[in-house]
């Protein structure tokens, strides 16, 4: 794998045909580790769903129907 030591070293010997290539192989490694590192924060937090607390139950009551009584 190329490293920005060899893209100095090709530059600074005037070997710019290199330099390109050593500058593409370097940019499409660090783009790779940014891609796997979006995916995995991605995959780690997609499905997270905050735990929200239950509130407390308002009690409904039910008042009877008056029957009227003959």
């Amino acid at each position: 794998m190329a490293t920005t030591r060899d893209l100095i070293g090709s530059v600074a010997k005037g070997d710019l045909n290199t330099a390109n290539d050593v500058f593409a192989d370097v940019m499409a490694a660090k783009t790779d580790d940014a891609w796997a590192a979006a995916k995995l924060d991605v995959a780690r937090t997609a499905f997270d769903t905050p735990v929200e607390e239950p509130e407390a139950e308002e009690t409904i009551s039910v008042e009877e129907p008056e029957t009227e009584e003959e």
